[in-house]
């Protein structure tokens, strides 16, 4: 709803990778994309590129239709974007996502913290504790969501290095519930 008090996860690709902004509700915790980007199949995906200025205009539309409080995103790639996002909303955000940055969280780090923001994203989903609109990209994505144990548990990843199916939404997904549990805790 407009005026909605939510957090944003974002996970960026270029060329092959999907791209994918997921808000998340403070209050129930309702996640919804707002964008999922991904290469069209055929000749469509040939020298495609996913529309930086669509994505940042869609960001600009979230600011201004909802109450933004916190925003997570993987720094990879999109460095210059998200560098600029936490200059231009840095009055609105509430909590950081790293030392360094209002927005930025380098998601090739932390595999500690990740792992166990993994786990109780898993757990949440499995115990019916987050409310979803029912996107059938989204879905898509949570369900190529492969388990991938490590010495802090269990963290997930994509099939194989190279497979075309897509896990950015879960990436997505991930950094909003994160956003919003560092929201509640500051």
């Amino acid at each position: 709803e407009d005026g909605d008090e939510i957090v944003l996860g974002f996970d960026g690709g270029k060329t092959d990778d999907a791209t994918a902004l997921i808000a998340m509700r403070v209050t129930d915790r309702l996640a919804q994309p707002l964008g999922i980007w991904e290469r069209p199949e055929g000749p469509l995906g040939k020298n495609w590129e996913v529309d930086r200025k669509q994505v940042s205009d869609l960001v600009a539309h979230a600011f201004g239709r909802y109450r933004v409080r916190a925003f997570f995103a993987d720094v990879k790639l999109w460095e210059s974007y998200i560098d600029e996002w936490g200059e231009t909303y840095r009055d609105e955000l509430l909590a950081k996502a790293s030392p360094k940055s209002l927005i930025g969280y380098d998601m090739r780090g932390h595999q500690q913290e990740l792992t166990k923001a993994t786990e109780a994203l898993v757990q949440a989903i499995i115990d019916g504790k987050l409310p979803h609109t029912d996107h059938p990209m989204l879905n898509r994505h949570v369900g190529n969501a492969r388990r991938r144990p490590n010495r802090w548990g269990v963290s997930f990843g994509k099939e194989s290095r190279e497979s075309p199916k897509k896990v950015d939404g879960f990436a997505a997904l991930q950094l909003a519930d994160m956003a919003r549990r560092a929201l509640l805790a500051s």
